[in-house]
């Protein structure tokens, strides 16, 4: 393995016929290659959602299931990027010791199939450890290898023969067209048509087609420079540049995700709505580093535009419509991620470094993502992570490309400049407003946030008295008047000529047989303001069920459902499904009589 046959040899010693603008050759990055970084990143994406697929009967969907998740391969992708600095690349041929370790873990045979479905107890006490301890049994040995294939790649064609006329980095791009395919694959197909033994056969499959495809690409290429003498040659990055890789791959990813929870308030937990800022986000990964010199002039002179025309839709700014309002976001997304990535493809060192260049971007990808999916819902009320992400990542930018900005102040002339100021004036007034309820509402009681949403308690006066609401975003949880007679009754979706008051009247009107008591029983899961304990009678009982404990709070604390219910109310915080399998355990086995289900966002 320590260099290609003479014949190949001189035919990659050939002058370079057709370069590309900036020396890349895109015909000269090897197919075997491509194909091996493709898989691995397809794999990697399909994989990630199957393992969660898998483990969330057990677990849930409790806020700290997602986060726990969601690090633990942030951080599995940070390691893999250290190995792929600190010792793959030193290790040559015998990286594919490591490649095959994923062979004894992938789910082929019955019992590693159940493993992998998590045919244990369901308990939403499980502990942090316990899911970290799931997760790494089921996938961290497959995802750290897969996760190595881009970086790799990218090292062997950089120190092989090829390398001084090919543009490793375009492999980047090639691994995040496999990303953003395997995401609408198995949202789309693979797991509304397939069970998960099926996709399991499927993985363990194509990852013996990964395999054949990484070894080709390496002995394609056998990288003849050590990585040490490539090293020395190259000199080393300074500190200044190494921080700017790290903020420009962390603001990115904290946007990313702050546009996600902004589009999920405006419109809704519509399904697969999360696909399309992730999609968003990896399509501006692939055409900053598609191999051109450097993004479109347009893109380079409109960002700070699209910059603020998120931050003033978010500040208050009408859209017209929640979907609207949505596409907004997702073109700010865009455009600002692009212009992003790449300056940080622009940034880029030479190949030498390169393995050094992706383990800050991981790191600094994780530390965004660990700043809105850990702090942000503690820290904010609001979802004031999204113009910090913007104003972060526009301060980067703009210290990346400080001559120019002086350039455009020095010849733009006092109107430009004033009518600048004046605008962020404006969006900078209406920040400090805070976040406004998305209803017309003549006073804001209450703004809390959770990790689940932002509420707004709101109230207004009617002609039968003073309405109060709890909204998130376009959604409405509950509304009570009350004033008078009507603070029992139910309102909203839940009032008496709705679905809920047809069920409770069949309810009502059933036969009952001898030697049982007539007395409804209700379960529901999905609290709300608490109005269908309005339906009570005296001697029945509510179990109500509530993953968001701050709602519980809300609910209590601003509306008077709950306590002014004539039976029984009772009501459990945590993942409803994993609560009643709980109880079912311990021996208490409800008879319900009817079982309501509302514990989607959105209307």
């Amino acid at each position: 393995m320590s260099g290609p046959p003479p014949d190949e040899a001189a035919r990659e010693s050939a002058p370079d016929a057709s370069p590309l603008p900036g020396g890349a050759d895109l015909s000269r990055v090897p197919l075997p290659h491509a194909l091996f970084v493709f898989l691995g990143a397809f794999l990697l994406f399909t994989l990630e959602p199957m393992v969660g697929r898998a483990l969330l009967p057990r677990f849930g969907g409790a806020f700290h299931v997602w986060t726990t998740s969601l690090m633990f391969f942030q951080g599995a992708l940070v390691l893999a990027y250290a190995y792929a600095h600190l010792l793959a690349k030193r290790l040559g041929g015998w990286h594919f010791v490591v490649l095959a370790l994923p062979l004894a873990f992938l789910p082929i045979g019955e019992a590693p199939l159940d493993a992998l479905l998590g045919h244990e107890t369901a308990d939403e006490s499980a502990s942090v450890g316990a899911l970290i301890t799931a997760l790494a049994r089921t996938s961290l040995v497959p995802f750290f290898a897969l996760a190595t294939t881009s970086v790799l790649a990218q090292d062997w064609v950089s120190r092989s023969r090829r390398g001084p006329r090919t543009n490793a980095y375009v492999l980047y791009s090639v691994s995040n067209v496999g990303s953003l395919i395997a995401l609408f694959a198995y949202a789309l197909v693979l797991e509304p048509w397939l069970g998960l033994r099926t996709q399991a056969w499927l993985l363990a499959g194509a990852y013996a087609l990964y395999l054949g495809s990484g070894a080709l690409s390496y002995l394609r290429t056998r990288p003849h420079l050590p990585a040490h003498r490539a090293e020395l040659r190259a000199g080393n990055a300074s500190g200044a540049t190494q921080l700017r890789w790290l903020l420009l791959s962390a603001w990115p990813s904290a946007l990313l995700m702050a546009v996600t929870n902004v589009v999920t308030v405006d419109a809704g937990n519509v399904p697969l709505l999360w696909i399309l800022p992730l999609a968003t986000y990896l399509l501006t990964f692939i055409l900053a580093f598609s191999g051109r010199a450097k993004t479109p002039e347009w893109g380079q002179r409109v960002w700070p535009h699209f910059a603020v025309v998120g931050v003033f839709f978010f500040a208050g700014g009408n859209a017209g419509s929640p979907l609207f309002h949505v596409a907004i976001q997702l073109v700010v997304l865009f455009v600002v991620g692009w212009a992003a990535h790449a300056a940080l493809h622009e940034s880029r060192p030479d190949t030498a470094h390169l393995t050094r260049f992706y383990l800050l971007v991981s790191l600094g990808g994780w530390l965004g993502g660990a700043f809105v999916a850990l702090l942000a819902p503690f820290a904010f009320e609001g979802l004031w992570e999204y113009p910090i992400a913007l104003a972060g990542l526009a301060g980067t930018l703009a210290i990346g490309h400080r001559e120019a900005l002086r350039r455009w102040l020095r010849g733009a002339g006092p109107l430009p400049i004033a009518v600048t100021v004046a605008l962020l004036a404006v969006i900078g007034w209406k920040l400090t407003e805070g976040m406004t309820a998305s209803t017309h509402a003549e006073r804001v009681l209450a703004t809390a946030r959770s990790p689940y949403g932002v509420y707004h308690v709101v109230e207004r006066q009617s002609s039968v008295g003073t309405v109060r609401d709890l909204v998130s975003g376009e959604t409405r949880h509950g509304r009570q008047v009350l004033d008078g007679s009507l603070r029992r009754e139910p309102l909203s979706y839940y009032h008496r000529e709705g679905p809920l008051g047809d069920a409770m009247a069949i309810l009502a009107q059933r036969p009952v047989p001898a030697g049982v008591r007539g007395v409804r029983a209700i379960g529901a899961i999905g609290l709300g303001v608490g109005a269908v304990a309005a339906y009570l009678e005296p001697g029945e009982s509510l179990d109500l069920y509530e993953i968001d404990a701050l709602d519980v709070e809300l609910a209590r604390a601003r509306f008077r459902f709950l306590d002014d219910a004539r039976g029984t109310v009772r009501v459990h915080v945590g993942d409803g499904r994993l609560a009643l399998e709980r109880e079912r355990r311990e021996g208490l086995v409800h008879r319900f009589d009817l079982v309501l289900v509302d514990a989607f966002a959105g209307d």
